[in-house]
């Protein structure tokens, strides 16, 4: 390879966009710029985060004292050396980590930890593990069974409402005709 060999990678040099030389380039006239208006002007001098004149993204996010997410989903933590309190071969069920007093709440779910060891050969049900956990659980001879949470029905918003009650009468996508076959509906 020689001095005058060596090109960049494809793709990673673009050729110059030539605006205002001529109705042949398709960038003649108005270069781009669309007729008038402050952004056809040479002295356009608008910030980058600006949209238009509705209030800008870095202006609607909360800012100094915090931002809590409202759909956060919050798991009830459990650490695996809390489990050696049941008897070897149990079925570590949610209902019986409530009795046991382990956790207060279910939450979202519970989500097993690695945290400790475990003496006790147990089939834990929990909504989620860790893979430190899982590890551990199947090192001791138990099973960590995953208990999986239906998602929530949501209600149907007021397009497929209006979808599901044209669904038997006849019409199909967007026909306003009565289907008997009279005029405009």
């Amino acid at each position: 390879m020689k001095l005058h060999e060596i090109q960049p990678p494809p793709g990673s040099h673009h050729t110059r966009k030539r605006v205002g030389r001529g109705p042949g380039s398709g960038h003649g006239k108005t270069s781009t710029r669309g007729q008038k208006g402050q952004g056809a002007r040479t002295s356009v001098n608008l910030p980058k985060t600006f949209e238009g004149g509705q209030t800008r993204l870095t202006m609607r996010t909360p800012k100094l004292r915090g931002f809590h997410n409202k759909w956060r989903k919050r798991f009830a933590v459990l650490n695996l050396t809390r489990l050696n309190r049941f008897k070897d071969g149990a079925e570590v069920l949610p209902e019986s980590l409530l009795e046991a007093g382990i956790i207060k709440d279910v939450g979202a779910g519970i989500k097993v930890l690695g945290t400790g060891d475990l003496n006790r050969r147990l089939t834990i049900h929990a909504h989620r593990f860790s893979v430190e956990a899982r590890r551990k659980i199947e090192a001791a001879g138990g099973t960590a069974a995953v208990i999986e949470v239906p998602r929530p029905i949501r209600e149907k918003t007021k397009r497929a409402k209006n979808q599901a009650g044209h669904a038997g009468d006849g019409r199909e996508n967007g026909d306003r005709r009565d289907p008997a076959g009279g005029g405009e509906a």
